[in-house]
């Protein structure tokens, strides 16, 4: 639409101006105010050319370029240094309406840039036998987006949940489970030393108690004693030592400490599976560091054999100092391996056994150095596809008191953040709405979809203050707003209850508001790609706000069934061509589009 209309310019004017249509294509812009026009051609780029100043060039090219306007251009007009193009609104109209009832859910798709090639995302991934915080938010529903995105793009993706399940802290947490007495005894004669950080023996050896009885509470139960002995092990370091030599124990398969970690998986799982459940987050595949302990030794083999590893007091690294970047460490003097190690696996499994063109790992911004390390190093062991390995970082949720602290168990809850969101909402269909069918379904959508939209419509680069209000403000920008905007077009559709007419007459559609209206729709092909080529979600959560803007604008001022029967069949595909790209576009968001609020 938007795009096909820039193409059809840029010819023309490479025609007109002797310059690169691909040029003229980049330059081209929409003006902010739909009144200056519908595309914008910038001319200072021709003022050294010419020696003339910008306005004049405008001023001069208008009256050659005002003859012969190609299809679908209607006027061009000068302001300031720009040249402005308006659309034939007849032409505009029955282009954008009849693409989105042509498309339908697959408007903007373009299956031949991935053209079945695979893509595999890495995203959410939380650490076993920890609770998901608000923290965890941000990978879980921009990797989701993004898989979401590139399957209109024609990709096959395969998105995995790469759980953090291996490592010393699970000799740590094992040893405190099977230790519990001696840990606590030991959190009472410390209990002077350590409640001064806020630490409350009491409440926690409470929590212990109580969740391990009550197997519905189990994942307390571990986060509890997640708490308690890293409280402990600050002033006790026998505890560290003790925690080292059970994952000593785990990674030699001791049967009992097996037991114990698997444990720790199968109940984490569960747990996280009914957050994603409450998300709408899918994965393909959940597959933890632990999956690939036995590749371990072929990697360090096979990077030594290919020259690149080295010794470093009793370590084994990759030299990175060439490229500015500390070293790689793939094995500690003790020779355990690390996550480098690990990821190193995890990445040739990706590439050579499960077939993926592009590895997508949405991972916090504090990991930029890790993932810089990793790609150099595949690169360094003389694999092509590592340049099309790919970080998408984000930035952190901030809060007043500082830096969230599973530790010291001052955090945020996912958990609790979604089921505030949903009562806030349950309670508001009490008070508006008290017969809607299926309130808590509704309640859910609606809740959930305040969370995920207030995450995903912020840049992902940039940190987010942790704001209760803003999370959950229901009004203005945010989610709800636009999931309502999607349930009064299916209440005008509801009310019509007729087929959608075919044949109708969208060139009678030439009031302002309608017009906006259809210059909003038609812009959604390019912001898909936009979201896609710079993986930014928000990109279509701003969209979503722009075309619920533009409806609630033509809504109110415009009684749509009433009046000439020829004008209601134009404005009734208009609201169901709306209808269509809000629910596809809340979609790739991973927000549900209620048809009742």
């Amino acid at each position: 639409m938007l795009t096909k209309m820039k193409s059809i310019l840029a010819h023309h004017l490479s025609a007109k101006l002797n310059l690169p249509s691909d040029e003229i294509l980049k330059s081209l812009e929409s003006p902010k105010d739909s009144a200056h026009g519908d595309l914008a051609f910038p001319c200072f780029s021709l003022s050294k050319q010419l020696r003339k100043a910008p306005p004049q060039i405008a001023k001069e090219l208008t009256d050659t370029l005002k003859i012969g306007l190609p299809r679908g251009f209607e006027k061009v007009h000068p302001l300031g240094g720009y040249l402005n193009f308006f659309f034939d609104t007849k032409v505009w109209s029955e282009t954008v309406l009849g693409e989105i009832q042509k498309s339908k859910q697959k408007i903007g798709d373009q299956p031949h840039i991935g053209n079945q090639q695979i893509a595999v995302f890495d995203y959410s991934s939380p650490n076993v036998a920890k609770p998901m915080s608000i923290g965890h938010l941000r990978s879980t529903v921009i990797g989701q987006s993004l898989v979401n995105i590139f399957k209109c793009m024609g990709f096959k993706t395969i998105g995995i949940n790469y759980l953090g399940d291996w490592g010393v802290q699970f000799g740590k947490l094992a040893w405190a489970h099977l230790n519990k007495k001696d840990l606590l005894l030991k959190a009472h004669k410390l209990s002077a030393e350590i409640t001064g950080g806020g630490f409350d023996v009491e409440l926690w050896n409470r929590l212990l108690n109580d969740a391990e009885t009550k197997p519905s509470d189990s994942f307390d139960y571990l986060y509890a004693l997640y708490v308690v002995y890293h409280a402990v092990a600050e002033k006790d370091p026998d505890l560290e030592n003790a925690g080292r030599d059970y994952f000593r124990k785990l990674e030699g398969k001791a049967p009992e400490i097996v037991a114990v970690w698997q444990k720790f998986v199968e109940v984490s799982l569960v747990e996280y599976d009914r957050i994603y459940k409450l998300l709408g987050t899918h994965h393909d595949m959940v597959r933890g560091e632990s999956f690939y302990e036995g590749q371990l030794a072929a990697v360090v083999t096979e990077l030594k054999d290919k020259g690149l590893l080295k010794e470093s007091e009793g370590a084994q690294i990759v030299d990175l100092s060439a490229w500015d970047m500390p070293p790689c460490l793939v094995t500690k003097s003790d020779g355990a391996t690390l996550y480098a190690t690990r990821d190193i696996a995890a990445a040739k499994d990706r590439h050579f056994n499960m077939g993926a063109s592009r590895l997508i790992y949405v991972v916090g911004a504090e990991q930029t150095l890790v993932f810089k390390q990793l790609f150099k190093v595949l690169e360094l062991m003389g694999f092509d596809w590592a340049k099309d390995c790919v970080h998408v970082p984000f930035g952190l949720y901030r809060f007043k008191e500082g830096k969230m602290s599973t530790r010291r168990g001052n955090v945020v809850f996912l958990e609790d953040v979604l089921d505030r969101a949903v009562d806030m909402v349950r309670e508001i269909i009490k008070e508006k709405n008290p017969d809607l069918p299926n309130p808590q379904k509704v309640a859910e959508a609606v809740g959930t979809g305040a969370v995920i939209f207030n995450d995903l419509m912020n840049d992902r680069q940039k940190n987010i203050d942790f704001d209760w209000d803003r999370l959950l403000d229901f009004n203005g920008d945010t989610g709800p707003y636009v999931q309502y905007t999607h349930v009064r077009c299916c209440s005008v559709l509801n009310k019509w209850n007729k087929p959608l007419p075919t044949g109708a007459q969208v060139d009678l559609l030439t009031e302002k508001l309608e017009l906006e209206v259809l210059r909003v729709l038609g812009r959604f092909p390019e912001i898909l790609t936009l979201a896609y080529d710079q993986l930014r979600p928000n990109w279509i959560a701003h969209y979503l706000l722009d075309l619920a803007k533009a409806f609630n604008g033509f809504y109110y001022e415009h009684r749509i069934l009433e009046g000439d029967i020829k004008l209601q069949e134009a404005r009734i595909l208009l609201v169901d061509s709306v209808r269509i790209v809000l629910k596809k576009s809340l979609d790739l968001l991973g927000l549900q589009a209620p048809l009742a609020m």
